[in-house]
């Protein structure tokens, strides 16, 4: 190995003069690199030479011992400074930093150029690259078992751990924790990943492929990381975190890492095909679940085994559909991607929310609704179907919270008492989501029952005598809305949907109760009916639903 003093014993280096750090002439020198500019640490290897100008540093004392800091981090050799034209003479601070931390800082004679000490140092050099190339080997070699062998997540972190002599945590991209070291360590570490660990890095650190070294202080203890983020095919999988360093670095461990970074985006990669097939498998038993396909009951049997469905429990199809309020990228093909990346976290967000509920839920995605299967026992089949709605509609209140660019419907079907016959519930839910969307009214939870009446009419009454009951009962006010732009029809379900209540009906139609009020009397008026009479009611409810079927073109011959 090349050192430091061996480097100074060259013919073209005798006049170069150590200034300070004199314990560290023993340093490993693996390479030589040229810098002006305090970013390129980051781009520095472990055993490379500095040289520089001292340009970027000369007036600023705190960048000088951040510098020397920095470079003892990632085992630099020596600093080599050509002073006289911009930093004059080399600055005390930087002096003493180097004698505590033993990296020589070695004054370079102004007539020498900076390719000179490059060259020279590399033809020294030459002849090591051979044990070099042969450790690469066996770690590349060792990653190799550890994938061909179906290592895991957790294999890796503790080979790399190995290499590195340090705990190294695995993360995804968005820097969850996938595997520590063991979970001592991670206990130990809570919280590791702080705000002051996210400043240290650069910008859009992610598209970075290369490891950065780091030091801050943690706990009142100066910690030494290596931060590296895993790219492969251009893809970005997550991030390898090397945390408390004590040893000083080489080039093995930076191959360690390079190696550590294929095998963990390898491991990535098969997780996720593994999961995207798991999921294409899941997705057909559902498509031919819901669409009734399934006929046999050894086949659902054998089906429902294979996906841990119980089929002892009694299920109802719940169907939600999400209105996105905030139009996305003008782009046709980023707008599709946008909403698909935001429907995948609002479906997370709800399966994350139904894992908490006693209750069976079986949650998917179909052609842009998001499909959950209840299931209940039988014994409690009856009483739940009351507390069910109550509970969806607090799970919708729950997710628009979280993501209020969102609007959330759902249309319940009925119960079904074997799996075998969901894909009616099915149907149904997907009936009265439907039915929502033409309700004055817009309530974020309908059940099929809801729509008894609807369906009675649409089946059992012609449409020639739905127009004539509702021209006889609502054809004034129909016309008069007509004629004049306003919205009395809408005023008048809304308060008898609450009952007749004028606080209620006023705060959901967003007007005054003098205004509700002065248009009930306009209504009453105009009908000339007692709309507290219960004959009366039922003919206008009756009447209200055929508007709904025939005048908003709801209706189906």
């Amino acid at each position: 190995m090349l050192t430091v003093n061996d480097f100074l014993q060259l013919a073209p280096f005798k006049e170069f003069e150590v200034v300070s750090g004199f314990k560290g002439l023993d340093n490993n020198i693996t390479s030589v690199n040229i810098m002006d500019n305090p970013d390129a640490l980051d781009w520095f290897s472990p055993g490379e030479m500095l040289v520089t100008s001292g340009y970027f540093f000369k007036n600023d004392k705190a960048m000088q011992d951040t510098v020397v800091n920095q470079l003892k981090a990632i085992n630099c050799p020596a600093l080599i400074i050509k002073p006289r034209r911009y930093l004059g003479d080399i600055p005390e601070n930087m002096k003493l930093l180097s004698n505590e931390l033993n990296i020589p800082i070695i004054e370079m004679p102004y007539g020498i150029a900076f390719s000179k000490v490059m060259m020279r140092v590399m033809e020294e050099l030459s002849g090591e690259h051979d044990g070099i190339n042969k450790q690469s080997l066996d770690i590349h070699n060792e990653f190799f078992q550890l994938s061909l062998h179906g290592g895991g997540i957790k294999k890796i972190s503790t080979a790399l751990s190995n290499m590195m002599g340090a705990s190294v945590f695995l993360c995804d991209q968005n820097w969850r924790l996938l595997s520590p070291s063991s979970p001592e360590e991670l206990a130990n570490e809570e919280g590791f990943l702080s705000q002051q660990f996210f400043d240290s890095l650069p910008p859009e650190f992610e598209n970075v492929q290369k490891p950065l070294v780091r030091n801050f202080s943690f706990c009142e203890e100066s910690v030494c990381c290596i931060v590296t983020p895993v790219f492969f095919n251009n893809t970005h999988f997550g991030f390898i975190v090397v945390w408390k360093i004590r040893q000083t670095l080489t080039d093995r461990h930076f191959t360690a890492l390079e190696n550590g970074s294929m095998a963990f985006a390898l491991e990535r990669i098969q997780i996720r095909e593994l999961e995207r097939t798991r999921n294409r498998i899941r997705q057909d038993f559902f498509d031919e679940l819901l669409a009734g396909k399934i006929t046999s009951t050894t086949s659902l049997t054998n089906l429902a085994d294979l996906h841990g469905i119980n089929l002892s429990l009694w299920y109802t199809a719940y169907v939600l559909k999400v209105d996105f309020q905030n139009s996305f990228s003008l782009d046709l093909l980023e707008a599709a991607h946008q909403e698909e990346e935001k429907m995948k976290t609002i479906l997370q967000a709800i399966v994350k929310k139904t894992k908490k509920n006693q209750k069976i839920f079986l949650v998917f995605n179909r052609k842009k609704q998001i499909i959950l299967l209840v299931g209940t026992s039988p014994k409690s089949a009856i009483e739940d179907k009351s507390i069910l709605k109550t509970e969806i509609e607090e799970l919708i209140d729950s997710i628009e919270m979280s993501f209020p660019d969102c609007s959330l419907y759902c249309g319940i079907g009925r119960l079904t008492k074997q799996l075998m016959d969901i894909n009616l519930s099915f149907y149904e839910a997907q009936e009265a989501l439907r039915l929502t969307q033409t309700k004055a009214i817009k309530r974020k939870v309908y059940h099929f029952d809801d729509f008894t009446v609807h369906h009675f009419l649409k089946d059992n009454v012609s449409k020639k005598e739905m127009q004539k009951l509702f021209s006889y009962t609502l054809g004034d006010l129909y016309e008069h809305d007509q004629k004049f732009q306003s919205d009395l029809i809408e005023t008048l379900e809304c308060w008898i949907f609450n009952q007749l209540n004028i606080a209620e009906t006023a705060r959901q139609l967003y007007i005054h109760r003098n205004s509700l009020l002065y248009r009930i009397e306009k209504i009453q008026r105009i009908l000339l009916l007692d709309l507290k009479d219960s004959d009366e009611l039922l003919k206008i409810q009756l009447a209200l639903k055929i508007y709904h079927m025939l005048y908003q073109k709801d209706y189906e011959q």
